[in-house]
């Protein structure tokens, strides 16, 4: 098992149209699991593992150079079935997935961003613990809402088939977790060089990023690279 970045998101131009230069881009995988079928909202009360059946598992950690188009090795291999995989899971950080209190960072950032004769050179290390508690959805269900579900990156649609020998790929591409950040609405501390994602639900370029980071759709890539008897 191998993640690699995109050296395409050093320079990139936002949706927002910012043009945006990344110096850092790492984010911490704890562990990756592929699924046989396609599950539901995972958004909705359910549990953290998803339902299905899993055709493999990768668990052990990494911090993903996302910037690096260099293949970058987990520390242990991976396990898996013959059979055909239709979503992934990434989750994140390390520790125990339920606990609540865990400030670990896991995505670092540092870059610049430029719009209309303005700069933004900014700084960002997000964690998920307490910072990240929803409210339940349901009153009537107080634990309807784990942070489990903070920690997982799910589903994430893929359509391939393992085979008994062969090397799964995870590529990052960092850019698209700014996407929507409105880097004008950063604040910046009195003195501080850069302006400063808050690592908590503070306001549209904190939420921004962090959804970002957490999208299922866009950000990561799976494939698999089967090799010849």
């Amino acid at each position: 098992m191998v993640a690699e970045g995109d050296e395409a998101s050093r320079f990139f131009v936002s949706p927002l149209g910012y043009e945006i230069h990344l110096e850092k881009a790492r984010i911490h995988i704890g562990a990756l699991y592929l699924n046989q079928s396609i599950p539901g909202n995972h958004t909705l009360e359910t549990s953290c593992v998803l339902p299905g059946i899993y055709s493999a598992e990768v668990r052990s950690g990494l911090w993903v150079d996302a910037l690096s188009a260099g293949r970058q090795v987990f520390p242990v291999r991976g396990n898996g079935t013959t059979e055909a995989c239709k979503a992934a899971e990434i989750w994140l950080g390390e520790g125990d997935i339920d606990a609540l209190e865990n400030a670990n960072i896991i995505l670092e950032v540092t870059g610049e961003a430029a719009r209309g004769g303005e700069r933004w050179p900014f700084e960002g290390r997000l964690s998920i613990g307490q910072n990240r508690v929803e409210p339940p959805k349901n009153p009537a269900l107080p634990g309807s809402n784990p942070i489990c579900k903070q920690r997982i990156i799910t589903p994430i649609p893929i359509e391939f088939q393992l085979k008994n020998r062969g090397l799964l790929v995870l590529k990052v591409v960092p850019s698209v977790w700014f996407a929507n950040v409105e880097f004008s609405e950063l604040g910046k501390a009195p003195g501080a060089a850069r302006y400063a994602f808050k690592d908590e639900a503070a306001g549209q370029p904190d939420n921004a990023l962090y959804a970002g980071m957490r999208a299922n759709f866009g950000p990561y890539h799976f494939s698999f690279e089967a090799f010849l008897e």
